[in-house]
């Protein structure tokens, strides 16, 4: 018997009513089990379960989840979430994959450690957690990571160090970036011998963009088995993670082994102020403000940039209003 594990991807439009979210993911969860083929792992978008509405982790929104996730038994990681956190300041938040057993159990809630500065508003993980979730029926360990993180390949060499054969990264990228589903998952994949999901969702978000969907699966050896178009789409295949042992065995290039067996050296791991390149790269922008200042200096984006004192997120976004309507949904 191979180690098979039947995966579905929720590739939806997410939005900023998080009652809207949650009934979608409920609705598609339902008519995913309706199939023959039946998914044993699902996964969602970043933002898939809130992109306005901060809750605790556990809470209302993942007992909600857990439901979702005991009704059917299946191992489940649903997207992302604002989470509250009593280690944060007043209107800080994390952006948290939370990941829950088929029992309905919270078995990981993983932090992003990379936000997107400038532009998104969520906190990096204060903590040293290389997330990495283990389904025993199958002997099949998943290594997770949210969106910009997959461009620090060290956090993905370090969930494979720690025994990930597949990485699942749930992301929200617009159109400009449709290329990355073609280029970091394989890249990702191919360098740790593993299975690699990346997945985005299809809004039009209140940022200006639309973004791109492309979901991914790429196989162990680089290859791509399943790219989605951008539309909202859910799809459901079966992965050998046998194919993982075999790649890292007795693949014609042997990446892990070999990373061993000539012991690269990192000298700036720990140091990387030291990093020469350090010593002539300007300053990080962390802000929107920052960020247009920097590029006004050298001309981008200078015509009819006029900026509201009212931020963009509170013309689209009535917090109270979102807050009431989860109590609502939540309550039936």
């Amino acid at each position: 018997m191979g180690r098979y594990l039947n995966v579905s991807i929720i590739q939806m439009p997410t939005s900023p009513d998080t009652v809207t979210n949650l009934k979608y993911i409920k609705e598609t969860v339902d008519k995913l089990m309706t199939g023959y083929l039946k998914p044993e792992l699902i996964i969602g978008v970043e933002y898939g379960i809130s992109k306005s509405y901060a809750d605790t982790i556990p809470g209302k929104i993942t007992d909600y989840l857990s439901s979702i996730a005991k009704e059917y038994g299946i191992y489940f990681i649903p997207g992302t979430m604002y989470e509250r956190n009593n280690t944060l300041k007043e209107g800080e938040y994390y952006n948290t994959c939370p990941v829950f057993a088929p029992t309905g159990d919270i078995i990981a809630a993983y932090r992003k450690k990379v936000p997107f500065w400038p532009g998104e508003p969520s906190m990096p993980s204060s903590d040293d957690d290389y997330c990495i979730i283990e389904i025993p029926e199958k002997n099949i360990k998943i290594g997770i990571l949210v969106c910009y993180d997959q461009f620090f390949p060290e956090i993905a060499r370090t969930l494979a160090l720690k025994g990930a054969e597949m990485i699942v990264c749930p992301a929200s990228d617009p159109m400009e970036f449709d290329y990355i589903s073609e280029v970091l998952p394989r890249t990702r994949a191919l360098e740790n011998e593993l299975y690699y999901i990346w997945t985005s969702d299809t809004s039009n978000n209140i940022n200006g963009a639309t973004n791109c969907g492309t979901s991914t699966i790429i196989g162990p050896e680089g290859e791509v088995i399943y790219r989605a178009g951008n539309i909202p789409t859910t799809f459901t295949k079966t992965l050998d993670f046998d194919l993982v042992t075999f790649k890292r065995e007795y693949g014609r290039d042997q990446h892990l082994n070999a990373l061993k067996y000539f012991n690269v050296k990192y000298p700036y791991a720990n140091n990387l102020e030291s990093a020469p390149v350090y010593k002539t790269l300007g300053k990080f922008t962390t802000t929107p403000e920052e960020y247009s200042n920097k590029v006004k200096n050298v001309g981008i984006g200078t015509i009819g940039n006029k900026v509201d004192k009212i931020s963009i997120r509170n013309k689209y976004i009535d917090m109270k209003k979102t807050e009431e309507n989860l109590i609502d949904f939540l309550r039936k």
